[in-house]
């Protein structure tokens, strides 16, 4: 668990006419972050210092940035070429190939404490290719809290152009709290017809998630056979509806684990279904919903959640889990008598299926099939 916390606050920006400079600045930021990515791909460079060395005084005489900015896109390149070597090392044969990072014109232009500063009014300093330019931050009230918040530090800053308009993304950082010791646990089992299930018997249903998704791709199915300008406006229009939908769904589902996880002073027990798309084999009339199931945002959600709270969250590996009996500890394949019913082959013990996997993920200990003989 890393002893830092770190949130990003997004405030929309009021350019104030200087959107040329800016828009200029990221063509050339990103330009000189593309070539610096490609030069330390190919040399194999992903140590930030020998980067810098290599890269600084041609960035600054190739793309006419000032010494900071060409040190943020340094930064930045760097960043993603080490992402990018990350995944190529732990990617698997029948998968595509990794590909040097690229950032397209209007990429996001990262900004560290000597080249942007918060000033009174609601205002911020930003370095452009053109010196200095100062606009207007549109704080609400929850984005106002979130700054003038004296526990957390402020950071470094993202300029990001969406759609016609700016935004800010401002990083801030404070200790993380220490983790609470405590003996129990809370199992969550995570699932397609009920997305989430603990060890106490609650469970969070996927049928109006369900519901929602297929009225999300019918609808964009039908639009993209019309094809008329119309219709793309409104494929438009609805883009990311979806995602931001699925979003507030696993934010209110995280909130409420985690609240449950302090109150009753547990910590917290997942599965780890890294890879689980590529594992597991599903009809082609299913494959939508398997491959759109929003599961790592929602363990994403949960773990930052957990660790501002000091709760503590493990990993438990998901083999079984579904197949165990959590009294006796008998497993076989059929103890699963459906996708909701459990029924233990040996000592009969029935329960809904997700409750009896998320009290098996609680108690963690579920790595190799225990097999005991079935009585007749």
């Amino acid at each position: 668990m890393s002893e830092t916390l770190t949130r990003t606050i997004c405030i929309k920006l009021d350019v104030e006419g200087h959107d040329v400079v800016l828009q200029e600045t990221q063509q050339w930021f990103n330009a000189a972050a593309s070539w610096i990515a490609s030069v330390c791909w190919h040399e194999h460079i992903t140590n930030t210092t020998s980067a810098h060395h290599r890269v600084y005084g041609e960035t600054r005489a190739r793309f006419g940035l000032g010494s900071q900015l060409a040190c943020c896109a340094r930064a930045k390149a760097v960043e993603a070429v080490k992402t990018a070597r990350a995944q190529e090392r732990e990617r698997k044969p029948h998968q595509k190939p990794i590909t040097c990072p690229e950032f397209g014109k209007r990429g996001s232009i990262r900004y560290d404490a000597r080249t942007y500063r918060l000033m009174s009014l609601d205002r911020v300093s930003l370095n452009t290719l053109s010196g200095r330019v100062v606009c207007r931050l549109i704080l609400g009230e929850r984005q106002h809290g979130m700054l003038i918040d004296p526990d957390w530090k402020i950071g470094g800053a993202d300029l990001v152009w969406q759609r016609g308009t700016y935004y800010l993304h401002i990083t801030q950082t404070k200790e993380a709290p220490e983790q609470r010791e405590t003996s129990d646990t809370l199992g969550i089992d995570l699932g397609m017809v009920n997305l989430a299930t603990d060890s106490t018997g609650e469970t969070f249903s996927g049928a109006k998630v369900h519901k929602v998704r297929m009225r999300y791709h019918q609808r964009r199915q039908e639009l993209q056979r019309v094809g008329t300008r119309s219709a793309k406006r409104r494929l438009k229009k609805m883009s990311r509806r979806e995602a931001r939908f699925m979003k507030d769904t696993n934010q209110k589902i995280s909130t409420a684990l985690v609240h449950k996880a302090v109150v009753s002073r547990k910590a917290l027990a997942l599965e780890d279904l890294t890879g689980i798309r590529e594992r597991v084999n599903v009809r082609r009339e299913n494959r939508y919903e398997r491959h759109s199931w929003a599961f790592y945002q929602l363990r994403m959600y949960i773990a930052y959640k957990a660790a501002w709270a000091g709760i503590p969250v493990r990993f438990v590996d998901p083999a079984y889990t579904s197949q165990t009996c959590s009294q006796c500890g008998h497993c076989e394949k059929a103890n699963r008598h459906s996708q909701a019913s459990f029924v233990c082959q040996q000592c009969g013990f029935c329960s809904n299926a997700d409750s009896n996997a998320a009290i098996n993920i609680s108690r963690g200990v579920v790595k190799h099939p225990l097999v005991a003989p079935v009585r007749r």
